[in-house]
């Protein structure tokens, strides 16, 4: 079933990117050990009376205690849950329904929206000048310019390839397989030109590799971005330190840079990829110095004075008390 569905119903019949088919994929392979663990039989002879609603709760319920997952983890975990669940029901025996059913009505959790970070333009000069003058200083330096110019994914500059230059813009493939043009700066465009001409890419090599000539990973350009932080810290810009700088932060920095700057939503939605503009919104409600700006458009209320004395009522201070 679990072949079958990989196989031939992610990819063929829904057509699901390769991104999407590996995040499921993960799933099934912690799924899959979690299951064989909790049994104590082997992964080969587990049957769907195994993928129950009791196990895939105590699933996702290791994934969060065991694991250490955020909330948002453990529901993209039970997305993919549900999908094998509606799969399964429409392709095995009736017996399944009952248990598919309560599968199904597993809840997503809520989870709390973290203020969004973003970074002052003098961090940002910071953060490209600790990168250093090695040929992985300079990538690094390539990568976070290429990032704070264009607003893209961590993804969508990793997957850049020379063919991708497009006059002076760059082609992003961000998600759902959407492409879009993003301009470049005069001095982005002459460097990622130069870069290319320099190690002899090829149009379809990836434009960030490793020191193994691999492509580079996220991970490692995670574990790069820290390095340039502590130094930026440690040196000059004291702001930086105790933060949580991660390569999405280019990304906000950008949008409230452009927002700052004066550029409508809608542009900065178009800029940014975003398919709904409830997304962009959101910069406007981490933007305290705009919120600040129109609150000094307002003019404050007098209160007026109040004589007369309210009863007191238990019930209403039980309320307020809550």
């Amino acid at each position: 079933m679990i072949k079958r569905f990989f196989a031939d119903f992610l990819p063929v019949q829904r057509n699901l990117s390769a991104h999407t088919v590996s995040s499921y994929r993960d799933t099934f392979r912690l799924l899959l050990q979690f299951i064989s663990e909790h049994y104590r039989t082997s992964i080969d002879a587990l049957g769907m009376e195994h993928f129950s609603p009791e196990t895939t709760l105590a699933f996702l319920d290791h994934l969060e205690r065991s694991r250490g997952n955020t909330v948002r983890t453990r529901n993209n975990r039970l997305a993919a849950l549900r999908s094998f669940a509606r799969f399964a029901l429409a392709e095995s025996a009736p017996d399944f329904l009952p248990a598919a059913q309560r599968l199904l009505s597993i809840p997503v959790k809520k989870t709390d929206k973290p203020q969004m970070g973003f970074l002052t333009r003098e961090e940002v000069t910071a953060i490209l000048s600790a990168t250093g003058d090695t040929a992985a200083g300079q990538r690094d330096h390539l990568l976070f310019t290429v990032l704070y110019n264009t607003g893209a994914r961590i993804s969508e500059a990793l997957a850049l390839r020379p063919q991708d230059i497009r006059g002076r813009s760059l082609q992003l493939h961000g998600k759902g397989r959407k492409t879009r043009l993003v301009p470049l700066w005069p001095q982005t465009l002459r460097r990622l030109r130069r870069w290319c001409q320099i190690h002899a890419l090829r149009p379809d090599q990836p434009v960030f590799t490793n020191t193994r000539g691999a492509p580079l990973g996220r991970s490692g350009a995670a574990f790069r971005l820290a390095l340039a932080v502590r130094k930026a810290a440690a040196q000059h810009c004291h702001s930086l330190r105790s933060r949580n700088i991660t390569l999405h932060t280019f990304r906000h920095t950008t949008a409230m840079h452009l927002l700052q700057s004066g550029v409508p939503l809608e542009v900065i939605a178009l800029w940014l990829g975003h398919e709904r503009p409830f997304t962009t919104h959101l910069y406007v409600e981490a933007d305290i110095k705009l919120k600040a700006d129109c609150l000094r458009r307002l003019q404050p209320l007098t209160p007026p004075v109040c004589t007369r004395q309210r009863r007191g009522s238990h019930l209403l201070a039980f309320l307020e008390a809550l």
